[in-house]
């Protein structure tokens, strides 16, 4: 007879449940809606690890980071102990007896959320990726993968040249800081060495442990930070390099004769549509901002140079169309000098004031 998946699925947690009560001694009237108590009173203690094992995308639109994560959290509860006969495995905490995560409905768990996620996704084939174990000492661990999208709030004013934070914070929702505490453990960020994004360079750091002091009361939480460093490669060769040449191009249309009009003019216009489309490119990959950027400066910069040479080119023809020709080829050789100068003196102290800023 052909048995339903759900029915399966449903047979096989009440399989793992009734399992998991025979690997436990769990004390008369547990209440999971009870909190464990801190041996020597107090609120309960509360430690974390956390294993970053990829950033998968940085949105700088969206302002958003997707990182795929492995979240463990520990804390004791001494109404749980598992029987002596199923501690079948050791690891540094001690010996422990692992429990299928569907027993998490069955026991107190941490109410732990992310702030401000955007989405939040198991990565589940069949089972939930999540694994609880109870120490021979009342110790529970809760570990579990997710992927997520976290908001990081940017500021783009020195972009490219930038560098973002972005705090990713872990609170619980109901237990105040007089009921629980939480902290890192030591040594309890783990990154995976592999990580490489194609336009940054990234550093994470676990903060000290904090209380919000956002709400009428404190809650406790933990935070880790995300510190991303832009590399500027990618914007010399697809903007900074471009850009300079159509400025250069610009410049040499000066050596054309006054009297060839097409020439100028078709020189003149052609960088002109393209440096602004080019800048109209750049802006599309960041957020709709209200400021300069330090890119949107060099690009109006480099905008402003071309259409001084076009601006040169139209004094130029107006005054030998007046009969001074010869004031006229003055001014135009002085603007063949002044332009580059001006120019080259722009590009130095651009890359000077932004290079140590």
């Amino acid at each position: 007879m052909f048995v339903k998946p759900k029915v399966f699925v449903c047979l096989f947690v009440f399989i793992s449940v009734v399992r998991a009560d025979y690997q436990l001694n769990i004390a008369e009237g547990y209440n999971i809606h009870e909190r464990p108590v801190e041996e020597g009173g107090g609120p309960l203690q509360v430690q974390a690890s956390i294993n970053v094992r990829n950033i998968l995308d940085i949105d700088e639109k969206a302002q958003l980071v997707s990182l795929e994560t492995t979240l463990r959290f520990y804390w004791k509860d001494t109404r749980i102990k598992p029987k002596e006969e199923y501690l079948e495995s050791e690891d540094s905490y001690g010996r422990y007896t692992s429990l299928n995560p569907s027993m998490a409905n069955n026991i107190w768990m941490p109410d732990i959320f992310i702030d401000q996620v955007k989405a939040l996704r198991v990565p589940t084939y069949f089972i939930k990726p999540a694994n609880i174990r109870v120490y021979n000492d009342s110790m529970i661990r809760y570990s579990s993968r997710i992927n997520f999208d976290v908001a990081c709030n940017m500021d783009f004013q020195m972009y490219p040249v930038d560098e973002q934070d972005c705090v990713i914070k872990f609170e619980s929702y109901g237990l105040q800081n007089k009921q629980m505490q939480m902290k890192w453990q030591k040594d309890g960020l783990t990154v995976n060495p592999n990580i490489a994004l194609a336009q940054f360079e990234f550093k994470t750091m676990l903060l000290e442990e904090y209380t919000t002091d956002y709400y009428d009361l404190q809650y406790p939480g933990l935070e880790i930070k995300l510190h991303l460093k832009r590399l500027i490669a990618y914007h010399v060769v697809q903007t900074y390099i471009p850009s300079t040449v159509f400025v250069i191009l610009a410049w040499l249309s000066m050596f054309i004769s006054p009297e060839s009009v097409p020439g100028r003019v078709g020189m003149g216009m052609t960088t002109m549509l393209t440096l602004t489309a080019m800048f109209s490119s750049v802006r599309n990959n960041v957020p709709k901002i209200s400021y300069l950027s330090v890119l949107d400066l060099w690009m109006l910069m480099s905008i402003i140079f071309v259409f001084s040479c076009i601006l040169e080119f139209i004094v130029v023809t107006a005054l030998i169309r007046n009969g001074k020709k010869s004031f006229a080829l003055q001014l135009e050789r002085v603007c063949q000098i002044v332009v580059p100068v001006l120019y080259i003196i722009f590009v130095l102290l651009y890359i000077i004031v932004y290079s140590y800023i």
